[in-house]
């Protein structure tokens, strides 16, 4: 079998492009029809064996009309020899008749053979563009075998969700040190909290401690990661307590309630929490989310985020 190389594969997307009517530089700038070729950066998606390789592509097209990048996903523990493949994704914004179209690489490692992968996405990374590597296992993106891919990018996102908090908090602190532009889907997941609370407790003077409450077995990174930003910005102890040992029902999310100073904000249905002080009530929808709105969110923030490094800081250092 023919060793996987980074030009071969780059010729191969350059005969994509010749084969749609685009030489490697792009589109004729005075083409009213035909392709248009997009990129703003390199995303490398790190996936485990046991990932569905359809959810991700799915997630990535999703992605590609706001982000338009060179897609490079990488599953790691598949097949018995390094392989690689590549496409080109295109789609038609409305109202125009130009498509946008963006580059696609598969590459397949078996875990024991890794050590070949990164010289070929050196190879491959757009340059002078960002270089983002996600990982939705943040244990395998926290992994000896895969740190010389995560060295390749200015910023990490991983996904902590799911994972049980003692492990995820293992994993962020091994990742930390050697990555300082660290991201965490399930942080970005309590976006809409943190906007929420910050505007409903705006002038709020809290003195006395406040509390995070979730449902569902063991505590969920989304509380964590609530609790620890409001120790952050109120400077007050905050407690977490299960409420409800059932987990809750699909999209509605396992946080409950906060309460602060005399003021709750609890969530009464999927999309919707309300916030009580007094006679005072007001109310706000959350919307649904998922994966490629979260990471949408994320691939927008290039910069450091100091409100994410606090909170984690504060987690970090009461596990």
């Amino acid at each position: 079998m023919a060793r996987v190389d980074a030009g071969r594969l780059l010729a191969e997307l350059n005969e994509g492009w010749r084969a749609m009517g685009n030489d490697h530089t792009g589109a004729h700038a005075n083409d009213s029809t035909g392709v248009l070729r997009a990129c703003s950066m390199t995303l490398i998606a790190v996936a485990s064996a046991a990932d569905d390789p359809e959810d991700l592509s799915r997630t990535l097209a999703s992605i590609m009309h706001d982000h338009p990048n060179r897609s490079i996903v990488l599953r790691v523990g598949v097949g018995e020899h390094v392989e690689a493949s590549t496409a080109i994704q295109c789609w038609l914004p409305f109202g125009r008749q130009k498509q946008v179209c963006c580059e696609e690489i598969r590459v397949s490692a078996p875990r024991g053979q890794l050590d070949e992968v990164p010289p070929i996405l050196r190879g491959l990374c757009v340059a002078d563009l960002p270089v983002v590597v996600w990982c939705r296992d943040a244990a395998l993106a926290a992994s000896a075998d895969l740190a010389p891919v995560l060295q390749l990018a200015g910023k990490v996102v991983v996904e902590t969700s799911s994972a049980p908090a003692s492990a995820a908090c293992h994993s962020l602190s091994a990742l930390r040190p050697g990555h300082p532009r660290i991201a965490d889907l399930a942080w970005t997941r309590i976006t809409r909290w943190r906007e929420f609370i910050a505007r409903e407790a705006s002038g709020l003077c809290a003195t006395a401690p406040g509390e995070v409450t979730y449902s569902g077995q063991g505590e969920p990174m989304a509380a964590l990661y609530l609790a620890a930003w409001l120790r952050a910005v109120m400077n007050v102890p905050i407690s977490l307590r299960c409420e409800d040992p059932q987990p809750p029902q699909p999209g509605m999310g396992r946080i409950r309630a906060v309460r602060l100073a005399g003021l709750e904000m609890r969530r009464t249905a999927p999309a919707v929490v309300e916030a009580s002080c007094g006679l005072s009530r007001s109310s706000s929808v959350f919307p649904l989310l998922d994966n490629a709105a979260l990471l949408r969110d994320e691939l927008a923030i290039w910069g450091a985020d100091p409100y994410y490094d606090a909170a984690l800081g504060h987690l970090l250092e009461r596990r």
